[in-house]
């Protein structure tokens, strides 16, 4: 079977790095290497300054959510015993539009959010809904809850949003109890429980057939298909997870390199 050319620009980097680490006689100071790997960077570095350009204007509220997080001083600000929380765990402006693009597009109704943050995947996601949609988002931490319970209330989407404060699992036993059903539901919270959430969705069935699951950092900066022993605790979880998800019979699933990878699973059975 003849090999194709690559044509992606991931697969573009890897053809021309993989020439120059695999022929051990190439000079990497030679001419011809040097503007190879330049041209590696600039198709690197451009690729998602390039998404962000092509994506619709994040709107000026959500922008500002952005800003707040980013200054936000994540490590004096904390308390011992805290949970680890850091500016990089915001959705941000493209996932953000394709989660506000997923709920439109499937019209779902009611979602729940595992990992709330300062809530900017939450506002961007209740921006999709129906007038009659709501959201139940979990979080565990009381601080980074009240920020984002601010954001909620600049929106006025209080009544949309609904805050739950406490572990995850506790919420979902919660809500299985009161019989609620969800189209949508968005994982984004610690990696090591990440089976654990959607496992007890799938046996209480919190999300209806035909429902979608989505799950966020599934490529977990490249570490879920590095050796094992280049992984670190939340990468052998996020693996670990992949493994689990594949094999799931009750969903079928594609993950996107979208960001730091996201998985998209319906619920068939």
């Amino acid at each position: 079977m003849k090999k194709l050319r690559p044509i992606t620009p991931h697969s573009i980097i890897t053809a021309k790095l993989e020439r120059i680490v695999q022929d051990p006689s190439i000079k990497l100071s030679s001419a011809t290497v040097q503007a190879e790997l330049k041209k590696c960077y600039r198709l690197a570095s451009g690729f998602d300054p390039y998404i962000e350009k092509m994506t619709t204007t994040e709107p000026d509220k959500l922008a500002s959510i952005s800003r707040l997080t980013r200054g936000y001083d994540w490590i004096t600000n904390r308390k011992d015993g805290d949970v680890f929380l850091e500016a990089e765990m915001l959705s941000g402006h493209v996932e953000g539009q394709f989660l506000k693009f997923l709920i439109s597009a499937t019209r779902s109704e009611k979602i729940l959010e595992i990992g709330l943050f300062t809530g900017y995947s939450a506002i961007a996601m209740a921006l999709g809904l129906p007038e009659n949609g709501k959201i139940v988002a979990c979080e565990i931490d009381q601080e980074v809850a009240e920020i984002a319970e601010k954001n909620i209330q600049q929106f006025g989407l209080e009544r949309t949003i609904d805050v739950k404060i406490g572990p995850a699992l506790d919420t979902l036993q919660d809500l299985s109890e009161k019989n609620e059903v969800f189209d949508l539901v968005f994982v984004d919270a610690d990696k090591q429980n990440y089976l654990n959430y959607v496992k007890f969705i799938l046996d209480n069935s919190l999300i209806q057939i035909g429902g979608i699951i989505v799950a966020d950092n599934t490529l977990l900066q490249g570490e879920v298909y590095l050796e094992e022993s280049e992984r670190s605790e939340a990468g052998q979880a996020m693996s670990d997870f992949n493994d689990y998800l594949k094999n799931e019979p009750r969903v079928e699933q594609v993950l996107i390199p979208l960001r730091d990878g996201v998985t998209l699973a319906e619920r068939k059975r």
